[in-house]
């Protein structure tokens, strides 16, 4: 969709900044926006700037991007305004939270209220009714915001429900906002002190509780605030904890602001808003306003408001999936990594995990929150350490603590379970490889069927209709793995193979397992490699079969060699070498206990066959021999993928050590990949690291058999 507010070309459609010349400034922070477009920065050879090449960009409107400014100016250019959007982040902008939106103005800035702006140019020349989608897709945001509680910012905590619970008399709350703040004196709010808006509060809301809130980054120790702390308590109650936002507006009746963002939100929230400045969303007849701005002369609703400001003047990037974006994909991720940023606050006791796991473990549990990992061998080391005043316990797969469980149960800690993820890595996690991702299971884990699983719960019960673009997302991440022939493990080169069909009915495909892995202990149902291969050829007599062992067992790493010569009595071929794409591509059909194989084999369209209960099992996707009672729902492929590769793992960039999406992981792994099959110096250090850490493996387990 194009609006045509000016003399540029100005794209709002969800794909980002995006102008056609290069873009010049003086400003070095604009360098870390790497998703604004194909702009170029010059910073210091601004003067060699050619007078076909005239679009500056600057960052607010202080010193620097003044001084770009200035040149626009002096060469007739285009000048492009750049702040944060409305919708930020989930930690703080000053904590260097990666950032999921900006906006870009050409005319002057959202928050300057004594020019116009490109947002002002919008509320004032559009006809919102007549784009039912735009305000449909306004309504539900607003609902979802109101809802999840999104905000600019998101890590903070919502407000214990009890706060205010001892007294139903009228609330007001006054926002305080930093020293300096740019909209204070763009939006003539700084001709006001916070402790005048005080003061009109308590004068104008007799008998109301009045309360004024600090601003976070006060709080993070990061900027000054606008507010006299110690004059404010002896008038009001000052709120000074790190609270959500929408979760404590929720909670008054009435809001006074100067320029803050909060007002609107309180708007949003269907409260009253008086204010004491000139911000984006007043003028229009929706607030009280004590400055007036004889440009705004149309009456808008908020849901108009924000339909202007959060999605037609607002530009999405997922930093993620490292993509461009839209509203409902940043409200979703938010709502995710905040919740996984909360899930992670406070104190976690982590039982099970070696030492080599110890390491790379940590990013897996970030928190904006204040929080620390404690490694525990036993109970008593984890009471030493401060268990018995909170916290959370985390266990390695299904290891068995009694003690430590039994401790959980009586005290009500709650206990979750990690295990690696669905794409791993390149090389094998039995040679000690960092994983690029984990799964952190608070009701069970994946493997084990005896018990409800986070992602058979998310299975059963997620509405992957109401989650815009989900399905999209999880029929294009399939897709990928296909194309790049893409595993949980991919260190094993692809190679063509051919069956004669004029010998057999169908091609069948038996992956291997570790003999002692969990998901065969707990989901295996009594099934070894060995009675797979029997049961297999016993209904499948015309079919030629093709047996692949696990790579861990190859390696040497794991349980589960089979004896050569049994293997080939009952099946055609015994493969080694070829990846397990290469064998998928060869087959029809594949019959698995619970190898993770058959997931890979559903995503290229194959026909399988269960003799365990795999978590991709009793969906109405593949033909099982066992039963789960539990799983009545029948789901498509996307929504299979969607919920195991998009919602349920949690996946750490390998490079930057910092949460990213599948996206991300695959791109990686590709370039991993190529890197390892193209370079033999690499390839030939990388399998000499595997052998040495291997000996360090089997030399330790051999030690510790023998105490």
């Amino acid at each position: 969709m194009k609006f045509d507010f000016g003399d540029s070309d100005w794209f709002i459609d969800g794909q980002g900044f995006d102008c056609d010349v290069p873009c010049y400034s003086f400003s070095f922070k604009l360098s870390r926006f790497w998703f604004l477009g194909d702009c170029k920065y010059r910073p210091l050879f601004l003067r060699w700037v050619s007078m076909e090449q005239r679009a500056f960009v600057g960052w607010g409107l202080r010193g620097l991007s003044r001084r770009t400014f200035e040149h626009c100016q002096k060469l007739n250019g285009t000048f492009y305004c750049l702040e944060d959007g409305f919708i930020r982040s989930v930690g703080l902008g000053a904590l260097d939270s990666p950032s999921f939106s900006i906006v870009g103005d050409d005319v002057g800035i959202y928050y300057n209220a004594k020019v116009l702006s490109r947002l002002t140019n919008i509320l004032q020349k559009s006809d919102f009714q007549d784009d039912g989608f735009l305000m449909h897709s306004a309504q539900e945001s607003i609902k979802f915001l109101q809802k999840y509680h999104i905000s600019k910012y998101n890590a903070s905590p919502d407000l214990d429900l009890s706060t205010f619970s001892f007294t139903s008399r009228l609330r007001v709350l006054i926002i305080a906002q930093t020293a300096g703040d740019m909209s204070l004196a763009y939006g003539y709010g700084d001709q006001f002190t916070t402790d005048e808006l005080i003061r009109a509060a308590i004068s104008e809301n007799p008998g109301a509780d009045v309360y004024v809130k600090v601003h976070p980054d006060v709080l993070a120790g990061k900027k000054k605030s606008d507010l006299d702390l110690d004059k404010a308590n002896e008038l009001c109650t000052v709120i000074s904890d790190d609270v959500n936002p929408i979760s404590l507006l929720k909670h008054f009746h009435k809001v006074y602001t100067k320029t803050s963002q909060m007002g609107f939100e309180a708007l949003l929230l269907g409260k009253e808003v008086v204010c004491f400045g000139m911000p984006f969303y007043a003028g229009w007849g929706l607030t009280d306003d004590r400055v007036s701005c004889p440009r705004r002369t149309r009456k808008r609703t908020v849901e108009e408001v924000f339909a202007a400001a959060y999605i037609l003047y607002t530009h999405y990037f997922n930093p993620y999936t490292g993509k461009k974006s839209d509203i409902f994909d940043t409200l979703y991720t938010i709502r995710k990594y905040r919740d996984i940023s909360r899930a992670n606050a406070g104190d976690v006791y982590l039982f099970g995990f070696s030492g080599w796991k110890r390491g790379f473990v940590r990013p897996f549990f970030h928190s904006y929150q204040k929080h620390s990992l404690r490694f525990c061998k036993h109970l008593k080391r984890a009471k030493k350490k401060g268990l018995e005043k909170g916290g959370q316990i985390v266990i390695w797969g299904q290891k068995k603590f009694p003690e430590v469980e039994a401790y959980a149960f009586t005290h009500g800690v709650p206990v979750s379970r990690v295990e690696d993820g669905f794409i791993r890595s390149v090389a094998l996690g039995s040679d000690l490889t960092r994983p690029y991702s984990l799964i952190v299971d608070s009701r069970g884990i994946y493997f084990d069927p005896n018990q409800e699983s986070d992602l058979e719960h998310l299975l059963s019960t997620y509405d992957f209709h109401d989650h815009p673009g989900l399905l999209d997302r999880a029929e294009i991440t399939a897709d990928q793995i296909c194309k790049a022939r893409l595993s949980k493990y991919n260190g094993l080169r692809h190679k063509e193979m051919t069956v004669d069909r004029s010998l057999c009915d169908k091609v069948i495909l038996i992956p291997g397992q570790v003999e002692d892995d969990a998901s065969i202990r707990f989901g295996g149902y009594g099934m070894t490699n060995g009675s797979l291969i029997e049961a297999v050829r016993k209904s499948n007599p015309d079919s030629f079969l093709i047996y692949k062992p696990h790579p861990d067992v190859l390696a040497g790493n794991r349980k589960g060699a089979l004896d050569e010569v049994f293997v080939l009595s009952h099946c055609d071929l015994s493969v080694s070498e070829q990846s397990i794409d290469s064998c998928l591509e060869v087959a029809d059909e594949v019959h698995t206990i619970t190898s993770l194989s058959g997931f890979d084999a559903l995503l290229r369209g194959k026909h399988v066959v269960t003799y365990g209960m795999p978590f991709y099992a009793g969906w109405g996707l593949t033909e099982d021999i066992q039963v789960c009672e539990r799983r009545t729902r029948r789901l498509k492929l996307s929504e299979l993928v969607a919920g195991t590769l998009l919602l349920y793992p949690r996946y750490v960039h390998p490079k930057t050590g910092q949460f990213c999406e599948v996206e991300l992981i695959l791109e990686e792994i590709k370039n991993e990949q190529k890197r390892y099959f193209s370079s033999r110096w690499y390839r030939s250090t990388s399998r000499a690291r595997a052998s040495i850490l291997r000996l360090i493996r089997r030399a330790w387990e051999f030690c510790l058999g023998g105490c």
